[in-house]
């Protein structure tokens, strides 16, 4: 029993920590790009956007680490890195309707 509780923990970091990572790599190659920025670009709503995902990102490997459900951690270990995917789509839509 605690072996098994060992490794599901030890899965729950490890995934939340790929998905932190890779997240703030995605996020950042925007805004450290080497190619000259758009005239007037802020990046306000995509710092604000990097901050709510990180945060979201750690607040589920907390909620996993008390829960210990696999089912619900594999959910929203898929939601996670959907979300990931959609993200930069709806920056922009927020940033043109601005």
């Amino acid at each position: 029993m605690r072996r098994r509780l060992f490794k599901f923990r030890i899965a729950v970091i490890s995934v939340h920590a790929l998905i932190f990572i890779l997240g703030f790599i995605l996020f950042m190659a925007p805004a450290l790009s080497i190619a000259s920025p758009e005239p007037g670009r802020t990046y306000g709503v995509w710092s604000l956007t990097i901050a709510i995902f990180e945060a979201l990102v750690i607040a589920s490997a907390f909620v996993h680490l008390r829960v210990r459900k696999v089912w619900q951690f594999l959910i929203s270990s898929v939601g996670l890195i959907v979300l990931l995917y959609y993200i930069p789509h709806i920056v922009f839509y927020i940033e043109d309707l601005i």
